[in-house]
């Protein structure tokens, strides 16, 4: 059973070159060693070159993260732990697992800057496992935060910079009573009375006006009347009051003779005393 595992997992090619073996051991030690040698340095030297040019570049943090594990997954299979006491097991295993944090945190991108810093500052120091759950922490905050960002609420650009849309749309009711919508910034008009604000198609003038029109312009009246009298009263208040009385002119004579003490004006006569 385990055999035929084996001879179907492999390339077809590769198939004759190890169908002939009796048993599964057999298939497995001329398979290790024909293409497995685990002390070939030309090996490791090729996953140590992998891991540390790989990067994230812009990535996700699983896929980053994951890829560094398999890589170091296979240079622990080729170089396992070489101590035997169970204490010099755990400091080289401490030692190894700061280095990776330390490349790990190498090739992360630039906006993950601070959470860098944070996790190197934690005391004790983390696992790569450790490290990596901070990061994604982080990872994960920024990029709701960016989602967020990126939303624009509906009335904020009507705020900005008081700036007009350059279309204003008419709702025009033809005689059918059905809305019509038009772009004022469009060009055209009616070619029968001549507004620009709705074309021929659409014109009262020709199809007739509606029930409401002529309930619309009643209710207008009285405002338009209230509006002009309140306009002219405002008008009138701001004008200067100005005299009807006319000033007669005074002669020089008749100046000198009011400024004489024994002069006296009673009625159309005159009189010295």
């Amino acid at each position: 059973m385990v055999k035929g595992w084996l001879i179907n997992s492999m390339n077809p090619k590769l198939v004759s070159n190890f169908i002939r073996f009796s048993t599964a051991k057999a298939v497995w030690d001329n398979i290790a060693t024909t293409y497995f040698d685990g002390t070939d340095t030309s090996q490791v030297y090729e996953l140590k070159k992998r891991v540390t040019r790989l990067k994230q570049r812009g990535g996700s943090i699983e896929t980053y993260y994951n890829n560094l594990q398999g890589l170091w997954r296979e240079i622990d299979f080729r170089r396992p732990n070489p101590m035997e006491c169970n204490t010099d097991i755990q400091k080289y295993n401490s030692l190894l697992q700061e280095d990776r944090v330390y490349i790990f945190l190498d090739g992360l991108d630039d906006r993950l800057d601070n959470i860098r810093a944070d996790v190197l500052q934690m005391q004790p120091f983390p696992t790569v496992e450790q490290a990596y759950a901070q990061v994604r922490r982080e990872d994960l905050r920024q990029s709701v935060m960016l989602k967020n960002e990126e939303v624009i609420p509906g009335g904020a650009m009507l705020s900005r910079g008081g700036q007009k849309p350059q279309h204003r749309l008419s709702f025009l009711m033809p005689g059918n009573g059905r809305p019509v919508t038009k772009s004022h910034g469009e060009g055209g008009g009616c070619t029968h009375c001549g507004n620009t604000k709705h074309t021929k198609d659409t014109c009262f003038k020709i199809h007739g006006y509606p029930e409401w029109w002529h309930e619309l312009k009643a209710k207008k009246k009285p405002e338009a009347r209230r509006s002009e009298h309140s306009g002219r009263a405002a008008l009138m208040s701001m004008e200067p009051t100005l005299s009807l009385v006319q000033e007669s002119p005074i002669s020089a004579e008749e100046q000198t003779d009011q400024n004489d003490p024994g002069y006296s004006h009673q009625g159309d006569y005159w009189s010295w005393y």
